[in-house]
Order: structure tokens, then sequence, then C-alpha cells
């Protein structure tokens, strides 16, 4: 079997929308479709339940996938292997970030956890925790670092992959002040919606909000506008748009400057982790010894 089939269906069962799902594989829907009739006549039984209105994975589509997604690693854990084997795999990280820690956090906890010569060759990524995550599943990183609430989802199953805190951050309400370095907004304190810079869904920060909210309530805000970047809604907020839930690790400078302040009390904040995942198969020697590195300077860091 064609093992791109397999990453086919594993893009379709993210995005569940056959458009979406073949532009990010690059090809027209027409043959994207024909590539999933494929994959389900190879494995004998329909995996994609279709509906004018929908797509949704059938009982059969449900059980295979992570069985896809399994495959798909392990086939480049195998090949990662082969190159070791052969004295050709090269001494580096293939690392992944949110776009709101790549620029903030990242480059100085690398610099905490060692230099180039622990490091290596470094392929950093900066994108959305979607497409970070569907880069972790398919094996194309060793490692990816992101914010985790509480009450968020896992998008990368416990069995697969292991997940360890390497530091803390908080979402914090914030919004342009006024020319008495008041807040132009304060959640809670009047009879109208706040104006509200939303995250899009394909952000993690968006997904660990909603979870957050479910739980302790939703503030008094009305959606005005929605970024994928934490960097675009900072700027958002900064010229006056509306309120931010923004890293504290983002906006700190900013807040210390004056360009923003807070919109609410610390009783408003989401407390958030720092992660860093891995996948729970064995890696390249220079990837693992890195692992260590980064559980060593956690404890550490525990025992101050």
């Amino acid at each position: 079997m064609d093992i791109t089939l397999l990453e086919d269906f594993l893009e379709l069962a993210r995005e569940l929308n056959f458009s979406r799902a073949a532009e990010n594989r690059n090809m027209t829907q027409p043959a994207f479709s024909r590539r999933i009739k494929s994959l389900e006549s190879a494995i004998q039984t329909p995996l994609i339940q279709r509906t004018t209105r929908q797509v949704s994975l059938t009982p059969a589509g449900k059980v295979f996938q992570p069985r896809a997604e399994a495959i798909v690693r392990m086939l480049s854990d195998a090949r990662l292997e082969a190159l070791e084997a052969a004295g050709r795999a090269r001494r580096g990280l293939n690392l992944a970030a949110t776009h709101a820690l790549s620029y903030t956090f990242v480059p100085r906890w690398l610099m905490q956890v060692g230099g180039p010569a622990e490091i290596g060759a470094l392929n950093m990524v900066s994108d959305t925790h979607r497409q970070c995550v569907r880069l972790m599943q398919n094996g194309e990183i060793n490692f990816f670092i992101c914010h985790k609430g509480p009450a968020s989802a896992e998008d990368l199953p416990e069995k697969q992959f292991r997940c360890h805190p390497i530091g803390r951050d908080r979402l914090v309400p914030l919004c342009a002040p006024d020319a008495n370095k008041q807040p132009l907004w304060t959640l809670g304190s009047g009879p109208s919606r706040v104006p509200f810079i939303a995250y899009a869904q394909v952000s993690g920060l968006h997904a660990i909000l909603e979870a957050h909210w479910s739980g302790h309530g939703r503030p008094d805000i009305a959606p005005t506008m929605n970024s994928v970047l934490a960097s675009t809604n900072l700027e958002m907020a900064k010229e006056g748009q509306g309120v931010a839930f923004l890293p504290l690790s983002l906006a700190q400078s900013d807040i210390e400057r004056g360009r923003l302040v807070p919109a609410g009390g610390k009783d408003l904040d989401v407390p958030v982790q720092l992660v860093i995942y891995r996948p729970r198969s064995r890696m390249s020697p220079h990837c693992e010894a890195f692992w260590l590195k980064v559980v060593d300077e956690n404890a550490r860091k525990l025992m101050q």
C-alpha cells in the first residue's frame, strides 16, 4: 500500500473537510477523493461517512485512525534507524513551536538547556498549533513546544507521545490605555459587552480559552475579529481595537512600557503550562541526549 494514502486519510480525519484536506495535501479535490476511495478499497470497508452537509469518520475509520498514525510514525522512525546504521544520520534537532512561543520563549529556553554543541543543527518550524500537531503525528519533527491548559483536550495521545513541562505562563486580558493611562475597557464593569480580539480555531490558545471558560464562565465579550497569531492580536490590542487574552511571556515588554494595561482582575487570568512533546518511540542518540538535558534542566529549576 502507498504510505501517502494513509497520510491523505489522516489529513481528512483531522480536517473533516475534503476541500481543506485536499488543499493541505497540494492536490485537487477530485484527485484527493479518488485517493481516499482507493484506500477504502484496499481496507475493504468505508472509512469516511459523506453527506451533503458534513464529513465524519465511520466506526471503522475511528478505529483505523490511530493505527494509521502509528504506521506513519513507525515508518519515519525506521527511516531514521536505517540512516543511523548507514552512518548518515544528521546530528541535529527538528523542533516545532507555536507562533506565540517561537519568537520569545523558545530561543531563550534553548540557550538555558544547552549551547550549540548540545543542540547541533537546529531546524525550527514556527506554525499554528494544528499544523505543528500534524508535523508531529507524521514524524516530520522530533519535538513540539506549545502552551497547554489544564482543561484543554489532548491532541497528541499519551500512548504515542510523551509530554514534559518546561515552564509556566498566563493568558492575561489586556487592552490599550486611555489618555489617563486607564484601560479603555474593563471586563465585567459596564452594561455593554467588551469588544474581544479572538483567536482563530486553528490556534491552540483558542482551545485553551474555550476549555477554561467552559468551567469558569465566559466573560461578557463580543468578538470583533480573530487571528491565528498572538502577535497580531497583541498589535490590534495596542491599536485600541479591543481586549485580547495574551500570553504574558509575549506581552510583558509592552506592559512594562505602558502600551498595554490589564482589562480585568487577576481572577480572569488563565494559567497555562509550557510543555514539550516527543514521540515515545526511540529517537536518534543526539535527540535522546537532548531530551535528558530537558528533563534534567526542569528538575534543577524545581529544586531551586
